[in-house]
């Protein structure tokens, strides 16, 4: 089960890459038209290519010698950190003080707000049991920060008091262009002064009371919950460093051609994808890049440039497995394209619609394109596994 996991995250480096033909809205033909400006001829998935002739040269790939850079422990202080910034997000948010009711630097404060422009309240300007950490000007819940100025009128405040700050908004605001370089004035009713949650003061019971959908019920057990999670998260990252590395030395020192057609049905099937999920019905697909600060032209290079070195490992780790005879093994490819559906990389929630999202609209041509690219994966695992890696850190 080990090497099959190991396997089923490894894949996702090149599916993330692999494009499905995607699905218009029905009436949206500038997408589609876009993209026939680039190839109209028959889909990728139609395509068979003969890996055996477009792999001109293969390098040894037994036991190759790859480098990666990282630190890939998880240590003791990285744990207690992410477990404190995770404690907003779980309503941990501080502790009251009790012994004294003014405000001071460090403190949180639990507040009421109101926004007022021109001597009404505005819209989205008010909130209520709002905790902010005062001197860095933040949320402590969400931790986001505040126009420059929001938290100035706290500072060495009581509990009871109806405080105000005066905040000149942006004069870019696009969430509310009447308030964009308009000076406003936030009223707030101080309800209590909290100091920041340290790991020493976090009790039990907190944890038990903030943790319960997750069933952790002691400190102990957050600390190694969150161990877990940073250690599962630095294998990943080490695996798929040693996948990038491992895919560079192949390409390095290997041939692959990539037939012009086969890239330029691979592009518009790309290209087609970006529409649909980034471009409105009534918005094309120059209209947006322009709006993004570039052109079709250059996003096509770019595009391609992507898609050709990404097709090259596709084929090179296609004619290992190949030479490796690497079969499809039923269970394991099953589980593959659930893991598809799972991790939303194809936007799909049935195989079926997987097939047909990778076949551009045939189950059969998916289904075939997914079985190779399960055996492109199948052999970066079985070349990683191999390969002698060295970590510099």
């Amino acid at each position: 089960m080990k090497k099959r996991t190991i396997a089923i995250l490894l894949c996702m480096t090149t599916v993330l890459a692999f494009a499905g033909c995607g699905k218009s809205q029905p009436g949206d033909t500038q997408g589609t038209e876009a993209a026939e400006e680039t190839y109209n001829g028959p889909s990728s998935a139609q395509m068979d290519i003969d890996l055996e002739k477009q792999v001109t040269k293969l390098a040894d790939y037994d036991g190759i010698d790859v480098t990666i850079t990282g630190d890939y422990e998880v240590t003791e202080d990285q744990v207690e950190e992410y477990a404190l910034n995770l404690l907003p997000y779980y309503g941990i948010t501080g502790i009251e003080v009790e012994d004294r009711d003014t405000v001071e630097d460090g403190d949180y404060v639990k507040v009421d707000y109101t926004g007022y422009h021109k001597g009404e309240a505005f819209e989205g300007g008010a909130a209520e049991d709002v905790m902010l950490d005062v001197a860095n000007n933040m949320d402590v819940a969400s931790q986001t920060g505040f126009i420059e100025g929001f938290t100035d009128g706290l500072k060495g405040a009581k509990v009871g008091d109806e405080v105000s700050s005066d905040v000149t908004f942006p004069e870019e605001y696009p969430q509310n262009e009447d308030l964009a370089g308009e000076l406003t004035t936030f009223k707030f009713n101080v309800k209590g002064i909290y100091e920041p949650v340290t790991l020493e003061k976090l009790t039990d019971e907190m944890v038990a009371e903030a943790f319960a959908e997750e069933d952790l019920k002691t400190k102990e057990e957050l600390l190694e919950s969150v161990k877990d999670a940073l250690t599962s998260q630095a294998e990943n990252t080490k695996n798929q460093d040693t996948v990038s590395a491992v895919e560079d030395y192949m390409l390095e020192n290997s041939q692959a051609d990539v037939p012009e057609d086969y890239l330029n049905a691979r592009l518009s099937e790309y290209q087609q994808q970006f529409v649909d999920q980034y471009c409105s019905g009534t918005q094309s697909l120059e209209d947006y890049l322009i709006a993004n600060g570039t052109t079709l032209a250059d996003q096509q290079k770019s595009w391609k440039s992507t898609l050709e070195k990404q097709i090259k490992v596709e084929f090179l780790f296609g004619r290992i497995a190949d030479l490796e005879k690497i079969e499809v093994d039923e269970d394991d490819f099953s589980q593959f394209v659930n893991y598809l559906i799972s991790s939303g990389a194809s936007q799909m929630t049935t195989e079926d619609e997987v097939y047909e999202y990778y076949g551009c609209g045939s189950k059969e041509n998916g289904k075939k394109s997914l079985r190779q690219l399960y055996r492109v994966n199948r052999a970066i695992s079985h070349v990683v596994e191999n390969a002698n890696v060295t970590v510099d850190k």
